[in-house]
């Protein structure tokens, strides 16, 4: 790598095409979306399951 700037070498590391890199980025940003659903969706849960066993624990 001595002798060559930064870019050479990015350049030469790409593996994918333009549209692979962009149908990649596409996938792990719907990747995120979900994971951050699921955790929301957790959220909630907790939430519920907690009210009930507070109600539970007043009766």
């Amino acid at each position: 790598m001595a002798g060559r700037s930064k870019k050479e070498v990015v350049k030469q590391q790409h593996i994918l095409t333009p549209d692979q890199d962009e149908l990649l980025d596409l996938y792990i940003k719907n990747l995120d979306n979900f994971f951050e659903e699921i955790k929301e969706s957790e959220k909630v849960e907790v939430e519920i399951e907690t009210l009930h066993l507070k109600r539970m624990l007043t009766k």
